[in-house]
């Protein structure tokens, strides 16, 4: 190897030593400019001034407790007799009739049902006492501590005589947070309620 070879093998090499020092300083200097400009920007950290809040869903909505609403009376609904008559494979309860349709798995492993309640007015009202207004704070508070103990939730099927009574329920139900869902419900109108698959792998019915 002549002294011209040995010369150029060198400045190669020194080429290269040189090129990486380069890059190597070109990517310090660019991370320290990008921590000078995140430290120098504050208005890029502000919090918002409104606060922009998820609203909450719940993929398993609360249980119901279902009341009866008409004229001055307010009647929870007998579930546990509904039961019973089911048990015993009769159609009739002290507050009305009732239906059950089951229906297919439909591929799930789910037992879905369909049970369609006629609830008999004349009897409801025989088995409750006027509903008395001033009581509403207490009634209230109960359900309030039913909806943390048990998550059980009251559902109100109003007919049209019961509006009066429940207008002045509902203020009180307001005021304090608690979640109820209430219908306006004709007499002549059977009360459906059931258990589906959707209620359990989507959002389609919740609170």
């Amino acid at each position: 190897m002549d002294d011209h070879t040995a010369d150029s093998a060198f400045l190669d090499i020194a080429a290269n030593l040189l090129a990486v020092i380069l890059i190597v300083t070109l990517f310090s200097l660019l991370a320290v400019q990008s921590r000078l400009i995140q430290g120098e920007a504050p208005d890029g950290v502000l919090e918002p001034e409104l606060p922009f809040e998820t609203p909450r869903r719940e993929l398993f909505p609360p249980f119901s407790r279902f009341y009866f609403v008409l004229e001055d009376r307010l009647i929870p609904w007998d579930e546990r007799a509904v039961q019973t008559a089911l048990e015993r494979g009769v159609a009739t309860t002290p507050q009305g009739q009732l239906r059950w349709r089951a229906q297919p798995l439909a591929l799930r492993d789910i037992d879905a049902y369909t049970l369609s309640f006629r609830p008999d007015p004349q009897a409801l009202k025989a088995q409750q006492q006027p509903f008395d207004p001033q009581a509403g704070e207490a009634l209230v508070e109960e359900w309030r501590q039913e909806y943390q103990q048990s998550r059980r939730a009251p559902t109100f099927i109003v007919y049209p005589s019961g509006m009066e009574a429940f207008a002045a329920l509902y203020p009180q139900l307001e005021a304090i947070g608690l979640p109820f869902r209430w219908f306006p419900f004709p007499e002549n109108r059977p009360l459906e309620v059931g258990r589906y698959p959707q209620q359990f792998t989507d959002y389609g019915i919740y609170w």
